[in-house]
């Protein structure tokens, strides 16, 4: 099965503030229902890009310690 791209990319740090908006509008007493659903479906999206994004980066090898002979 072909995996589906979206045409854009968003940087992480701005995924992570986007998150945290979603989630106070999502607890809102003042939303309705129907936008609600909306921007919970938006946030699992955002959530499953992150994911991704932290999978696909490459692994930092650890640095070796000053003192330490690589």
């Amino acid at each position: 099965m072909r995996q589906r791209t979206r045409g854009w990319i968003m940087p992480e740090a701005d995924i992570l503030s986007l998150l945290r908006l979603l989630d106070e509008r999502v607890n809102s007493p003042k939303i309705e229902v129907r936008h609600r659903d909306t921007l919970i479906r938006l946030r699992d999206i955002l959530e499953e890009d992150l994911k991704t994004y932290r999978l696909d980066e490459p692994q930092k090898e650890p640095q070796p310690r000053s003192g330490e002979a690589a």
